[in-house]
């Protein structure tokens, strides 16, 4: 499918403060697929993957609204982002996909988060802590 890489001095994205490990799926038996207990992993870096909610402005038709997404991100410690503050990423990239309903559905990624801070001490990959 298309993908483009994203402008953010043009697309502002606010981040809503939520960050989830990314579960690694896996293909079952019956040829669809399943989710797994454990965390994805960046195939080019190796990194644990995390998914970083965030909130931008889109306009169709005229109407402007607030739209939320999840953005991939690999990171040895989970990434800490501010609440309701804007939130810089470094590749930022969007992947268009049809769903199974035949519905066009985003899929952003990105190669790092500019400015990040580490969770804090003692908490790893995975959600355990030391």
């Amino acid at each position: 499918m298309a993908g483009y890489w994203v402008n953010e001095d043009k697309q502002v994205l606010t981040a809503t403060g939520v960050v989830d490990a990314m579960e690694e799926w896996t293909e079952n038996g019956s040829g669809g697929r399943q989710r797994t207990d454990r965390q994805a992993v960046d195939a080019e870096t190796g990194k644990p993957l995390w998914r970083v909610e965030v909130l931008y402005p889109h306009t169709s038709y005229g109407r402007t609204s607030t739209v939320t997404a999840m953005v991939s991100v690999g990171s040895d410690e989970r990434p800490v982002v501010a609440p309701l503050l804007p939130v810089r990423f470094e590749g930022l990239y969007v992947e268009v996909r049809l769903n199974k309903a035949k519905a066009l559905v985003e899929y952003w990624s990105a190669t790092g988060l500019a400015g990040a801070v580490p969770a804090a001490r003692g908490a790893r990959a995975g959600g355990e802590s030391a």
